[in-house]
């Protein structure tokens, strides 16, 4: 990976899937969740696809301002052989279904764009479903999530791989925990899973300011 594209923006480390080798994934780990996307998020990530992955570091943004249910991501970070690279995208979600006694879960139809810059130029274009449970207990509210879907890939430039646009599976899994009902400080953790293997640990912040169309 040779440069680094807007590093002055915020931070995440490479998810690279086997093919985005060398390159940093614009969607992994998605962080997408019915209950906690909403806020200033700021998150540790460490890719371990390849040899050499390093630290990273995510933020997202979804505060007042933005269309509900949309929000940004951006990092740089430590790819394969310690090389660099960042990435800016966008990220869109919008209910399907809110728990019930039928089927008690929070299912959010989800998407996005991401453009990341390393090796060559990675356009990634993730869709797919985010699906959680939430519980509270007097100042504990605890809520698990997962997400499932397809990725396609755009690699673009005189090093790209020969395939130049490939299709994926993405899955990951994902924890949020605060302590407190206004929950404006949520602590979060995800792990991506089969080809886009990441995992990431961090901290949103503002929550009362939820932008993501659940609530």
């Amino acid at each position: 990976m040779r440069g680094v594209l807007w590093t002055a923006l915020c931070l995440t480390t490479l998810c690279a899937a086997a093919p985005a080798a060398a390159q940093l994934a614009p969607d992994t780990p998605r962080l997408i969740s019915p209950h906690a996307s909403g806020g200033l998020g700021v998150h540790q990530l460490r890719a371990n696809a390849l040899p050499g992955d390093g630290l990273a570091l995510l933020v997202t943004w979804a505060m007042p301002g933005l269309p509900p249910g949309v929000r940004w991501r951006a990092a740089t970070g430590r790819g394969a052989g310690g090389v660099s690279a960042a990435m800016l995208g966008a990220d869109v979600q919008s209910p399907l279904h809110r728990a019930s006694t039928k089927l008690p879960i929070d299912l959010d139809w989800q998407s996005g764009i991401g453009v990341s810059e390393g090796e060559y130029t990675l356009i990634t274009m993730p869709v797919g479903l985010s699906g959680g449970i939430a519980w509270s207990a007097g100042e504990v509210w605890l809520a698990p999530y997962a997400n499932v879907g397809i990725v396609g890939d755009m690699r673009v430039g005189a090093d790209a791989p020969a395939e130049e646009f490939a299709v994926s599976t993405a899955f990951d899994v994902g924890l949020d925990l605060s302590f407190g009902t206004e929950r404006t400080i949520v602590l979060r953790t995800a792990a991506a899973l089969g080809q886009r293997k990441a995992v990431t640990l961090g901290f949103t912040f503002g929550l009362g300011a939820r932008t993501e169309g659940s609530r």
